[in-house]
């Protein structure tokens, strides 16, 4: 048996990297390889400025999607996303009780094209807690990277609003301010705290990246180590083995008797 080698040889994968435009930076999601973001943001914290500075910003990703899909309950009422309305007025759905024709017929037009030369395109779903559950949305979610999706956004002002098909693929995850909903915050420190070092540094973490209105926590999921970003241009952590495992926290002791609130404020006594 001396003869046999059972090491474990990688396959080689052609054309799974989507050509750019152009450059992106490295700190944000590579959407040459398919990203799957949620952004979870309460009302008027900035959701639609992050939005629009990703799909028109030339920084950011500007111009590198043959099609932006947009589906939102609230684009029309919102003045901070008329840029993305007069961007893309053909591929901006506002009629939630559509939801699965809209995802199948996004779908239908991305499989009607040979493998190789399906649009390089962006779907978002904004206002999550505005659309039905679907079984169309969570196959969108698990199999984005086969339509060519190199951006697939899920966006909710409640982290509990989203399914957990959803969560288990996201790939970076952008964490508005002031939140003050203390049950999202430890919700998300349980979902997450195990790639940050545990619950409580988790929480530590959104407070150093949003002292201000406006700032947001970006975590960096598929890098290796974890990272967290505020904004994304300042890297705050990453994850070392030293600091891996689950530190379990007490939400009852941290919201009564701890230190610090789930938010990472100190508490008067």
């Amino acid at each position: 048996m001396e003869n046999f080698n059972l090491d474990i040889l990688p396959v080689k994968v052609d054309g799974t990297e989507q050509k750019l435009k152009r450059p992106i930076h490295p700190n944000l999601p590579n959407i040459a390889t398919g990203q799957v973001g949620i952004i979870i943001s309460p009302v008027k914290t900035g959701k639609s400025t992050i939005l629009s500075n990703l799909l028109l910003n030339p920084n950011f990703y500007k111009d590198q999607f043959d099609l932006v899909y947009i589906i939102s309950n609230t684009i029309n009422n919102d003045r901070t996303s008329r840029f993305l309305k007069k961007e893309f007025p053909e591929t901006i759905f506002d009629d939630l009780s559509r939801i699965d024709e809209i995802i199948q017929n996004i779908i239908d037009y991305q499989d009607s094209f040979p493998r190789g030369e399906k649009p390089f395109i962006a779907v978002v779903l904004d206002d999550f807690l505005g659309i039905k559950k679907s079984s169309k949305i969570n196959f969108l979610a698990t199999r984005a990277r086969h339509y060519n999706i190199g951006l697939l956004i899920f966006s909710s002002q409640l982290f509990r609003g989203l399914e957990t098909t959803i969560r288990q693929n996201a790939t970076f995850v952008i964490m508005g301010s002031p939140n003050p909903n203390e049950k999202e915050l430890l919700k998300m420190a349980e979902e997450f705290g195990d790639r940050y070092g545990g619950q409580k540094k988790f929480l530590e973490i959104y407070k150093k990246a949003t002292p201000n209105k406006y700032d947001f926590l970006y975590l960096d999921l598929q890098s290796n180590p974890s990272r967290a970003y505020s904004r994304f241009n300042k890297l705050i952590y990453e994850h070392k083995d030293e600091y891996s495992g689950s530190t379990q926290i007490d939400p009852e002791q941290i919201i009564k008797n701890g230190k610090m609130d789930v938010a990472g404020n100190e508490i008067d006594e």
